[in-house]
């Protein structure tokens, strides 16, 4: 055997080298472990949909069998809650974008005074939003009841928009004011040569190339927005402003009642998911380039 024939023997029966494909391996599996945890309530939920009452008591883990789509009827008609769906849901869909809208707005000009400018007060506040956020928001859920109400927003949608933009403000305007911390300052000298103003220059350069941050703070806001139940409990008492997680809650089983929910309870709890689902498997990419690269190259 040739000393070159030797060599690549021992390189292929090398144990260090076999064993470089263990780590990997063994990576893998526990992402598909872990992959299967996270979808197993998702799919458990979607399945127990599909039974009855006595099909999910009797064989919760079992296959819908046969079929059913009574739950998903019931609900879509709104038969126990006096009210279909279809209204809880375009609440829903006008409290979370008009929030979105509102925090996005007021954080990136907030974020961008902040990281920019030396006024007065700067520094009191961003200690202010830095200490806004050990304060538990459910502590101010009786100040805004009572303050909403002396405005006349209580029970009303523009009123839970006021209320969610507050509540994320302070951390998403801190995380805004750290990337425009990051933000070239070369960008807005140029267009501050050509003769642009501050706000035009904030509005045409930096806004435009921040658009990946921005979608970060959508995506990390959308979540609670959507599926908020706490606050919109205690504000939103009339029937027709109602939003989704108000929804489920109807849906709960009520002590000394001959009838059993469980099966609808499972539908509109997939119904109010599925929105999310859609969202994230559609702007999947976006999302994906938002929370990793950000918007600067």
């Amino acid at each position: 055997m040739s000393a070159r024939a030797s060599d690549t023997s021992l390189m292929e029966f090398n144990p260090l080298r076999r064993l470089g494909f263990v780590p990997k391996a063994i990576v893998i599996t526990l992402l598909v472990v872990w992959l299967l945890v996270q979808l197993y309530p998702v799919v458990f939920l979607f399945i127990t949909s599909f039974k009855s009452d006595p099909q999910v008591l009797n064989a919760p883990f079992a296959l819908p069998d046969p079929l059913r789509l009574d739950n998903y009827t019931r609900v879509w008609e709104g038969d126990r809650t006096n009210q279909s769906y279809l209204i809880y849901f375009r609440n829903s869909v006008v409290t979370t974008v008009g929030s979105l809208a509102l925090l996005l707005v007021t954080s990136a000009l907030a974020g961008y005074a902040l990281a920019r400018g030396k006024f007065p007060g700067s520094a009191a506040a961003q200690q202010i939003f830095l200490l806004s956020l050990a304060v538990p928001v459910h502590v101010l859920l009786i100040p805004m009841y009572f303050f909403l109400g002396e405005l006349g927003l209580r029970n009303n949608l523009f009123g839970m928009i006021l209320v969610y933009a507050t509540m994320g403000l302070p951390f998403t305007i801190i995380l805004m004011r750290s990337y425009f911390l990051s933000f070239p300052h070369e960008l807005e000298e140029a267009a501050l040569i050509d003769g642009c103003s501050r706000f035009g220059a904030f509005v045409r350069i930096v806004l435009p190339v921040s658009r990946g941050a921005l979608a970060s703070m959508a995506i990390i806001n959308i979540s609670w927005v959507w599926s908020e139940l706490f606050f919109a409990l205690a504000m939103l008492g009339r029937l027709e402003v109602r939003t989704l997680p108000i929804a489920i809650a109807s849906y709960k089983p009520t002590s000394m009642a001959t009838d059993s929910v469980v099966g609808d309870q499972f539908a509109i709890m997939s119904l109010t998911i599925l929105p999310l689902i859609l969202f994230y498997f559609v702007f999947q990419k976006q999302i994906r380039r938002g929370m990793t690269t950000g918007a600067i190259k």
